[in-house]
């Protein structure tokens, strides 16, 4: 039975960590600064997920979805809208900037796919977090990126395309990032791993990044 946009919208805020194990999503990104945002839901159909038991190899079948900003404008009738928080790709470490999510705004952060990008994670405070998506230029590998910005950020996680465990490989992997303001007002934050070089959007893992950094 096909899941409806609105119904997938609901279960992923309400159980991100559950939502993500099982149905893979890509992000197609707001293009402007960061800030609020809308983006659409929409059901993209088949696709794999890893078994409980077996992992990766044994694949079960399940459905994928697609979250598009709506000022790209491929709006799919039937998808679901909601309002983001949305964090821009950041052209090199020069570029970069800090976006501050706190208790107001939607509950619900996301970014454009990272294939050698990477995400920074600060704490600000609280439960506020400042948060920033940097994409590797002139030259500059997504490893080399990773680090830099690790170096130039001690106190921040920084989830990049590195051979270390649990980060990821740019050369067969794409990440989807998706945050989640819980009733207490922490943010939860989540990788979902996908292969870089097929049409399929089969899961191969999910990690939680903030409040630590653990595979699901």
């Amino acid at each position: 039975m096909t899941i409806q946009p609105s119904v997938a919208f609901t279960m992923l805020t309400a159980n991100a960590e559950a939502f993500l194990k099982l149905y893979p999503v890509r992000i197609f990104g707001d293009t402007g600064a960061s800030g609020q945002a809308d983006y659409d839901l929409e059901n993209r159909g088949a696709s794999h997920r890893p078994s409980e038991v077996l992992g990766t190899h044994r694949l079960h079948a399940t459905e994928s979805f697609n979250m598009k900003a709506a000022a790209i404008g491929l709006v799919t009738p039937g998808a679901h809208r909601f309002r983001s928080h949305s964090v821009h790709m950041d052209l090199g470490i020069g570029a970069m900037n800090f976006y501050r999510l706190g208790a107001a705004g939607p509950g619900i952060v996301v970014t454009g796919q990272l294939s050698g990008c990477a995400f920074v994670i600060a704490p600000a405070g609280g439960n506020d977090l400042d948060v920033a998506h940097v994409k590797p230029t002139g030259g500059v590998t997504g490893s080399s990126l990773a680090a830099s910005l690790a170096a130039a950020h001690p106190n921040a996680f920084v989830y990049g395309a590195t051979a270390g465990h649990g980060f990821y490989d740019s050369h067969d992997r794409v990440v989807s990032i998706i945050g989640i303001r819980d009733l207490g007002g922490a943010w939860r934050l989540y990788a979902q791993k996908h292969d870089a070089n097929s049409g399929d959007y089969t899961i191969r893992s999910v990690h939680r990044l903030h409040p630590d950094h653990t595979k699901l």
